[in-house]
């Protein structure tokens, strides 16, 4: 796959971060969002998930040195975030003009083109 793709795959992260971090309640949270494997809190945590992405895919990890696989993989699960926490309102995805639908059918778009990597 061309690196101009892969730079199309780190660009789409940026909108599932603002979604999740938009979501997450950190006031609680002991380790500011960190999520931490041996803190029986985070492991019982309702935002385990979002916290391990976040950490995984954050402004502060390098994910252009990640495999153009892996960056998928982890646009796989923010496509499952987003759509996920879409409201019933959003049946019509394909005339829905929302941020987040847009988002989902440029992401799904792209990430059919190949999966042989």
């Amino acid at each position: 796959m061309p690196e101009m793709d892969k730079a199309q795959l780190i660009e789409l992260l940026e909108f599932p971060r603002k979604r999740i971090l938009q979501s997450m309640e950190l006031n609680s949270c002991p380790h500011a969002g960190f999520f931490n494997t041996s803190d029986e809190e985070c492991l019982n945590c309702h935002q385990g998930m979002e916290c391990i992405w976040m950490n995984h895919n954050d402004e502060l990890v390098a994910v252009e040195e990640k495999s153009v696989k892996e960056i998928k993989q982890q646009l796989l699960i923010a496509v499952d975030f987003i759509d996920s926490n879409l409201t019933p309102h959003h049946l019509s995805r394909r005339n829905c003009e929302c941020d987040n639908c847009s988002w989902l059918r440029k992401t799904q778009k792209l990430l059919a083109i190949d999966y042989s990597d």
